[in-house]
């Protein structure tokens, strides 16, 4: 009989007995919420270092031997049409500034700040619902998201005035940040290892969707009823998807596992084979990992294992919705003022999006480019497409590079939603979405008076140029990113977090 020792914040008992190099640990572990997680863990070849990430392994290996079908196709329409009503809703206030301003006489300088509040509000959303979701689950986050942006999206159409107005549409930005902090997570943790990067991809290409059909709706609408009606059709798509959510709603099996429920967490992967039509490996190995503490504490993403990476997406995220917002808020407006139409051009812009994502869809797996390579790929094209556009005179060139500049600027959005949460472990990798949405709003606190400055130059090529420069900076900082996630397994827990220490042999092993 050996003693060990498992350093947790908890109380843990433990009994272990050697057998043939392979250690059995037998464990309770009571939390302060009197949640309790009885398990008994196998961990082999442990001076090898082998162990707790075996189980995370295992769960990766049942979940990918689940081929993807009516099941995934389900999950995937739910988070799909979400990002989809999300981005129809973000995407609305560009075209706004001229119908609402001459509605309530407002000056210049008066617009941007509709943008400055939701996007405060975006951070509180993103932040609270964000480590809600890794204390006690994705479901109800994801439900609240949608139902706000619903019921505010419509009610912001009949605002009495333009101070009511931006406060019901920093209530539909709480709705978007907390949808933003948790949809992408709650698809991730359901899917094979090999076809992740390709599904999430997808969810963003519906979000494009999102931004044409608002584009579209301006085109329509807009010149003929007027703006009201313009928000009101809108939030139609977050109004549809609250009846079809009942149709289509599990708990992520990995959440459930990483706080102990086995037995759902098992539930859930029986009804996926089910639905599905398949069979299901042995379930076993699927064990409740010790862990130190619950999670949901955005400090963690800055501990010593984890601040190099956070720092580098953070960073990474805060270029993409600086030169996104920075180009797209007052678009329109710009390329009116070159003599194009403002709504139509829009309107082919957000289409030419369409393929980039195709592309992206083929490049970000492990037997292309992988995501890493696809990213700087994607900041590479975006900024030489408006440095050109900066300087070719003749409108019709300028037309199609900002096409060419969407094909390649919103996939990059793509390849962080997938890449980001792949890299965090499960009881921070909604935290670490929350802290990702609060890095990507700070941009739009000031992007809209930075953008109003520069469409007030007499140099028409100063706004795309500072843009541009901002995606040379991006691709500069990918080079940060150390870790490809492409066709590998998710991790529940940071290696280095939780020890076991063998004080017969004085080694110790993560676990």
């Amino acid at each position: 009989m050996a003693t060990q020792e498992i350093e947790t914040d908890r109380e843990v008992t433990a009994d272990s007995t050697k057998t043939d190099g392979s250690l059995a640990i037998s464990c309770t572990l009571t939390t302060d919420s009197d949640e309790k997680c009885s398990t008994t863990a196998l961990l082999t070849e442990v001076r090898n270092g082998a162990g707790a990430g075996e189980n995370s392994n295992e769960l990766d290996n049942v979940l990918s031997s689940i081929k993807v079908g009516q099941f995934h196709w389900r999950m995937l329409a739910l988070v799909g049409w979400g990002y989809f009503a999300v981005c129809s809703e973000m995407m609305l206030f560009i075209f706004l500034s001229s119908p609402v301003k001459e509605e309530w006489n407002l000056r210049d300088m008066d617009f941007p700040w509709l943008p400055f509040s939701t996007g405060i509000a975006g951070i509180v959303g993103g932040f609270v619902f964000g480590t809600v979701s890794d204390r006690y689950g994705r479901q109800l986050p994801f439900l609240f998201g949608i139902l706000v942006i619903a019921i505010f999206g419509v009610v912001s159409a009949f605002a009495p005035s333009f101070p009511v107005f931006i406060v019901f549409r920093c209530l539909v930005t709480i709705g978007t940040g907390a949808f933003e902090a948790v949809g992408f997570v709650l698809l991730l943790e359901f899917l094979p290892r090999q076809q992740r990067g390709t599904i999430l991809v997808v969810v963003t290409l519906c979000g494009a969707l999102g931004a044409v059909l608002a584009g579209g709706f301006a085109w329509l609408i807009l010149p003929r009823w007027g703006w009201r009606w313009f928000v009101g059709v809108c939030a139609l798509p977050a109004v549809l998807l609250l009846a079809y959510q009942p149709f289509a709603f599990f708990e992520s099996p990995r959440f459930l596992v990483s706080r102990g429920q086995r037995d759902k967490a098992i539930a859930v992967l029986r009804r996926m084979a089910e639905i599905n039509k398949c069979e299901l490996p042995s379930l076993d190995k699927i064990v409740c990992t010790p862990r130190q503490k619950r999670g949901g504490h955005v400090l963690h993403l800055f501990s010593k294992e984890l601040r190099s990476r956070t720092f580098f997406f953070s960073v990474t995220w805060f270029l993409q919705a600086t030169g996104y917002w920075g180009v797209t808020v007052y678009l329109p407006e710009y390329m009116a003022r070159l003599g194009a139409d403002p709504y139509f051009n829009m309107f082919s812009v957000f289409i030419g999006e369409i393929p980039g994502l195709f592309l992206a869809m083929l490049l970000v797996e492990k037997y292309m480019l992988g995501r890493i390579r696809t990213l700087r790929f994607f900041s590479v094209l975006t900024a030489l497409s408006l440095l050109i556009f900066s300087f070719i005179p003749e409108h019709e060139f300028k037309s199609v590079l900002i096409i060419i500049c969407y094909f390649s600027m919103v996939p990059i959005y793509s390849i962080l939603n997938t890449y980001t949460p792949e890299v965090y472990p499960t009881d921070l990798r909604s935290t670490a979405m929350a802290w990702m949405n609060i890095v990507i709003e700070v941009p739009g606190l000031v992007t809209p008076f930075v953008g109003a400055t520069l469409l007030s130059s007499s140099l028409p090529w100063l706004y795309p140029v500072v843009w541009g420069s901002v995606f040379v900076v991006q691709c500069l900082v990918t080079f940060g990113l150390r870790t490809e996630t492409a066709g590998r397994d998710l991790r529940d827990f940071e290696f280095g977090s939780h020890k076991v220490k063998n004080s017969a042999s004085s080694q110790s092993v993560d676990c």
